[in-house]
């Protein structure tokens, strides 16, 4: 019988298992750096399909909260860089929310300028 690959869902929660279970054995405390309300994605070395999809679902609410779909939050991904070794990285930082304004408003300008130019091409019709 195929062995049944774990779904994001899963590896996520085994993920912050893990995690917790440290946190708590341990005086690392890393937990403590995490802001209140974050939203926590998980990335690891030796799981580049788990990391991109967080990184992927960050995007998403991250664009969210730029279009204001989404209530504003810090985003940080708790990445092991190594075996039961991590680090705190912000997904949320100005630079990055800038660049998704700068996206959005590039697409605006594009669809205001499409939809002028279609106007004119009725206007001259």
């Amino acid at each position: 019988m195929a062995k049944r690959s774990k779904s994001i869902t899963d590896k996520n929660i085994d993920r912050l298992s893990s995690f917790l279970s440290r946190e708590i054995s341990s005086s690392s405390m890393l937990s403590a750096e995490i802001p209140n309300g974050a939203h926590v994605f998980h990335g690891a070395y030796n799981d580049n399909s788990l990391t991109e999809d967080n990184l992927k679902m960050a995007t998403n609410i991250m664009l969210g909260m730029t279009l204001g779909y989404v209530e504003e939050a810090p985003l940080v991904m708790i990445f092991e860089y190594q075996p039961n070794r991590e680090t705190l990285i912000d997904l949320s930082s100005e630079a990055c929310k800038r660049s998704a304004q700068v996206l959005i408003r590039r697409i605006q300008e594009t669809n205001q300028r499409e939809l002028s130019n279609r106007l004119d091409e009725l206007v001259a019709a």
